[in-house]
């Protein structure tokens, strides 16, 4: 059985949090916690006393008998259940049958669609990128395209929402959907037959420099071995002798992707993780053989938002001492979870065990405090300035582990790098805050590519249009400048000169994009600007790469 996928870091579920406090005081929840968390274990079937399952049933009688209102009993179930597991730790969730479908889709490899990735910031849904093999491009559907309708679903209207999109476009494979598409100034209707769609975890991969590949994982799924696999394939014979893998903002996955990923990098018969619980036998992940990449010289990017599944790979590398870790300390969470199917198909994500890198350390942070605490725990870092300085890392478990050359390494609160790189604030002001808050800056650089896409086309390369938006970088910046101040940001002219290399990096990578071409467009003219990325591969081409005692 698979891990189940893990929770995004920062603020582990949030639309959960908000959804089990919306309407109900704290009081409230809490009696409910107190009167149904006797129910955990008989209702998940590990056990439990009788007199705890009649207790609850009594109040359930009670209710249909004598409440003042009528109550659905199926739905009260459903409301409680969360409450009961998050009583537990943060990460053991209840999810419905939707839910647990839409989570692990993209975790799977594919889902059944149309292929397009779209954008609802005009009133009609544009395509923005039509995925390479996908349904979509081969009923010749084209970036810039817009849906104007999805068999009798009238998609240009201003409530509609990305989820209605969505469910209009998706549907069984081998069924068709009827597209009625506005291309310049011309409207037509075309099939497409919805069919498997290839969901990646690998966001970009390309030679960032001569004999350097750059790989930004996106998350772990039941591919990412595959897609590594493949991207190296592509790069070869441009003689790849270095790796760089992202996995900043990363939030885990499959605990197996990462451990085959490891393989790569590692010789047979190496420890790359083991798991255990109270109730839950250890269980050693060992690698069956040596790994093909295993010579090559390796750096893992890292920062805050790199969990779990990350976290395994990066404390592996770092425990064999097989890769330098650059950034910042990571998010800290060493739980596995199991999914268990109910009868109605809903499922229970249950923690069933720690993992613990091949130094014995887990690297758990702590939750005794409770939820608040342990959500909060990313904006605690940030207050007490470790995002800025490395003096600043606190080491919640003082407790020294050995790496296999001796080296000394903590666990209790994620991963530390080997090599720190402050979080960039440079061209962070007021000014520049109140733009991201806007929502301005996507909805310009969306509609620069929009209304510039006839003029790229026809550039005929990726570098020249890559050479073009350099070139009107600073002009592109003022320009954006102007329209936010028409939708209510005044210019600031001492911030935006302060801001410029900033907003002129990201604009110029989210153009690039939006238009809809190379993958690797945003990464490619983001990363070239990047100083986490400049640090990181200053080391990576040193001679002094590898990890030292």
């Amino acid at each position: 059985m698979q891990s189940a996928p893990n929770e995004q870091p920062g603020s582990p579920r949030p639309e959960r949090k908000a959804h089990l406090l919306s309407g109900i005081t704290y009081g409230l929840v809490t009696v409910l916690v107190f009167l149904l968390g006797i129910f955990t274990s008989s209702y998940f079937g590990i056990g439990g006393r009788r007199g705890a399952t009649g207790k609850l049933g009594e109040i359930y009688s009670l209710i249909q008998q004598y409440y003042v209102d009528s109550t659905d009993m199926d739905s009260l179930t459903e409301q409680s259940l969360p409450l009961i597991l998050s009583q537990l730790d943060p990460h053991s969730v209840y999810l419905s049958a939707e839910e647990n479908k839409e989570s692990t889709e993209s975790l799977e490899g594919s889902f059944a669609g149309i292929g397009v990735q779209f954008n609802t910031l005009l009133d009609t849904v544009v395509v923005v990128r039509v995925v390479e093999g996908g349904p979509s491009e081969r009923a010749g559907l084209q970036p810039g395209d817009r849906l104007l309708r999805a068999d009798t679903t009238n998609l240009v209207r201003d409530s509609i929402t990305s989820e209605q999109i969505m469910k209009a476009l998706k549907g069984p494979e081998d069924t068709v959907v009827k597209l009625t598409v506005r291309r310049g100034g011309k409207t037509f209707t075309t099939s497409v037959v919805r069919g498997a769609v290839p969901v990646p975890t690998i966001d970009a991969s390309y030679m960032i420099r001569p004999h350097v590949l750059y790989v930004r994982l996106n998350k772990w799924g039941t591919q990412t071995p595959l897609e590594f696999q493949q991207a190296y394939a592509e790069h070869a014979s441009e003689g790849v002798e270095r790796i760089l893998i992202d996995l900043r903002d990363n939030g885990g996955g499959y605990l197996q992707a990462a451990t085959a990923l490891a393989t790569e990098f590692l010789s047979k018969g190496d420890l790359l993780v083991y798991n255990k619980g109270a109730h839950y036998p250890r269980e050693d992940f060992k690698n069956p053989r040596d790994g093909r990449l295993r010579q090559l010289p390796l750096i893992v990017l890292v920062n805050e938002s790199s969990a779990s599944a990350s976290e395994i790979f990066a404390g592996a590398m770092q425990d064999l001492d097989r890769a330098l870790i650059v950034g910042r300390r990571t998010f800290g969470k060493g739980l596995v979870q199991l999914p268990f199917e109910l009868k109605d198909h809903s499922v229970v994500r249950l923690t069933v065990a720690r993992y613990y890198t091949p130094s014995g350390r887990s690297i758990q942070k702590s939750y005794a405090k409770g939820y608040e605490a342990y959500a909060e725990d990313i904006e605690e870092r940030y207050l007490h300035g470790e995002f800025y300085s490395a003096d600043s890392i606190s080491r919640p478990d003082t407790t020294r582990y050995y790496t296999r050359l001796g080296r000394v390494v903590y666990g209790g609160g994620g991963i530390t790098p080997d090599i720190f790189t402050p979080r960039d604030s440079a061209g962070i002001n007021p000014y520049y805050i109140r733009l991201l808050r806007s929502g301005t800056f996507q909805r310009f650089a969306f509609n620069y590519a929009d209304q510039h896409r006839a003029q790229f086309q026809s550039f005929g390369s990726e570098k020249a249009i890559q050479d073009y938006l350099h070139s009107q970088g600073e002009q592109i910046v003022y320009a954006y400048a102007r329209y936010a101040q028409q939708n209510g940001v005044p210019q600031r002219p001492g911030y935006l000169q302060e801001s410029m290399p900033i907003l002129r990096r990201d604009l110029i990578a989210l153009i690039s994009d939006l238009l809809g071409g190379d993958k690797n467009a945003f990464y490619r003219a983001r990363n070239e600007e990047d100083p986490e990325v400049k640090a990181a591969l200053d080391r990576l081409t040193s001679d002094d790469w590898r990890p030292t005692k």
